[in-house]
């Protein structure tokens, strides 16, 4: 299989009035296209940073990361926005959605961000994809959590992104749901998109094929 992250030393500190803190130390690991992966461990031990490294959100101090054959340790602000709009779809914890706006409207977002003008096809299909067509006019209110995070997921997919990357995807859902959308994610990976979840929860975790876990 292709690799479509190859993360090589990756080393971040945050400075917290006198201290140092490591976030990342010294991390290296590599992801195939199309694996379903879990980053796991403990509150502290660098997975959001890490999350945050691997969406190009933020950069690290040192060390490689090559997403989809782009070296994005280095660039700038801007090209790094380009690359995460164009690979990664984002999963949150707190869905994100914009509670005057449809779901339909919601998943659109993303299409009309990238200058798309026929957004509507291709959102309701996503919207297909999750279970959810008969709630497209629904405001986010009058939805449930898993709704909700269906909502989530068929925006996060809507671009068609290589990686679809979740942060705690379960965290706000009771565990009935919570085995829903691990199903769901599932049903995605066997489609041939690559997931990364990053979680604290064992249970949730061993959903995936691999996990890394972070100490």
């Amino acid at each position: 299989m292709k690799l479509i992250i190859e993360a090589t030393g990756l080393n971040k500190t945050y400075k917290i009035a006198d201290n140092i803190i490591h976030a990342l130390d010294n991390v290296s690991f590599s992801i195939s296209e199309g694996e379903m992966v879990a980053i796991t461990g403990p509150s502290g031990s660098g997975k959001s940073t890490l999350m945050n490294v691997i969406g190009c959100l933020d950069k690290v101090d040192q060390g490689k990361y090559i997403l989809a054959d782009n070296d994005v340790s280095k660039l700038s602000d801007d090209k790094l926005a380009e690359i995460r709009n164009k690979f990664i779809g984002f999963v949150f914890q707190t869905f994100n959605l914009l509670p005057r706006m449809s779901a339909l409207e919601n998943v659109e977002l993303p299409l009309l961000y990238a200058g798309k003008t026929d957004t509507k096809p291709a959102s309701i299909k996503a919207l297909q994809s999750v279970g959810l067509a008969e709630r497209m006019y629904h405001q986010p209110n009058q939805l449930s959590g898993g709704q909700k995070q269906r909502v989530s997921i068929a925006r996060a997919m809507v671009t068609n992104p290589a990686i679809i990357l979740a942060d705690e995807p379960t965290g706000a859902l009771d565990s009935k749901t919570s085995v829903e959308i691990m199903a769901l994610f599932q049903e995605l990976n066997k489609s041939g998109r690559t997931i990364i979840i990053v979680t604290h929860e064992q249970e949730i975790a061993d959903y995936c094929p691999r996990q890394i876990k972070m100490k």
